[in-house]
């Protein structure tokens, strides 16, 4: 199937949707999820120093979260993966949710674009 430009950076409307709920949940910095990033190749050494730079859990959380905004949707998912390595399951349950509520509205919209053209 055909990604979209919607499909590529729906991960980025999934941060914007979800900002204070993963900057309030996400343990960035004791959990070993940057260094788990980085041994991914999502993040490169100098982003994960100037996210391990930050003081509190919550400037670090608030620097991974733009960092993750420039990323692919594959590097996204990958970051999605880390969550479960990491133990933050309950962190990824709610993000899928919601990423499979932008699907189906992305699909019900490409239905109703080609429905009408023809």
């Amino acid at each position: 199937m055909w990604l979209g430009f919607r499909d590529l950076f729906s991960h980025m409307k999934i941060i914007q949707r979800h900002y204070m709920f993963l900057v309030e949940t996400l343990d960035a910095k004791d959990s070993g999820l940057v260094g788990e990033l980085h041994s991914a190749n999502v993040l490169s050494a100098g982003e994960m120093e100037s996210i391990r730079a930050q003081l509190t859990s919550s400037e670090q959380n608030e620097r991974l979260l733009t960092v993750l905004s420039r990323k692919t949707k594959a590097q996204f998912d990958q970051f999605l993966d880390a969550l479960d390595e990491t133990g933050q399951q309950h962190v990824r349950n709610k993000i899928n949710g919601e990423m499979k509520r932008v699907s189906t509205n992305a699909a019900a919209v490409a239905d109703a674009t080609t429905a009408t053209k023809y």
